[in-house]
């Protein structure tokens, strides 16, 4: 249905001589002919939507796939903080275990009698790969690293898009995350 112009009839010279009823009726007339899109005008929206989703969805999947794997990286951060935060209150050692399974990282904190410390969860995204794999990092009841040498632990996770994530445990007991494959 055309939206159509009310045009009174009044005694104005239109822009083409015309005046009047007639000016009226060449408007409605005109409006009747030039209502709707041609299948050209289409064609154009549709190729200009076409070019400008081909540019856009790559685009997107390799943001998506950089914001899930710094999901990811900052969860391992959060879970770690939180077992050496749990083993400093507890006053007792806390290991933390985390297993790649499924294309996402498990990660399980207990404590030295095996109760569960922190509730074991699931990072989400796709993560390929979890250097090393299974990983474990302790905590003495001091928040210090125990085990793992006098350097940095480091944990690395990579995705299908070859990004890697690293987060660093240092011998202090402090993590934390870089968009690396080793944390300097």
């Amino acid at each position: 249905m055309c939206f159509q112009w009310y045009v009174p009839c009044v005694k104005v010279t239109g822009a083409m001589g015309i005046s009047g009823q007639n000016w009226t009726n060449y408007m409605l007339g005109r409006k009747n002919r030039e209502c709707g899109f041609t299948l050209i005008e289409i064609m154009i929206v549709v190729a200009i939507l076409g070019i400008g989703s081909a540019i856009a969805v790559p685009n997107y999947l390799a943001w998506n796939a950089r914001y899930q794997l710094r999901q990811a990286a900052t969860e391992i951060q959060n879970q770690l903080s939180l077992a050496r935060i749990s083993a400093m209150s507890r006053n007792s050692v806390v290991n933390v275990s985390m297993v790649l399974s499924g294309g996402k990282v498990q990660v399980s904190a207990g404590d030295a009698s095996g109760a569960s410390v922190i509730p074991a969860t699931q990072m989400m995204g796709t993560v390929t790969g979890l250097n090393p794999a299974p990983t474990t990092v302790a905590f003495s009841p001091l928040g210090i690293r125990s085990g793992g040498g006098a350097g940095n632990q480091q944990i690395s996770i990579s995705n299908n898009q070859g990004l890697s994530y690293s987060v660093r445990v240092t011998p202090r007991g402090k993590v934390s995350w870089c968009p690396a494959a080793a944390c300097p």
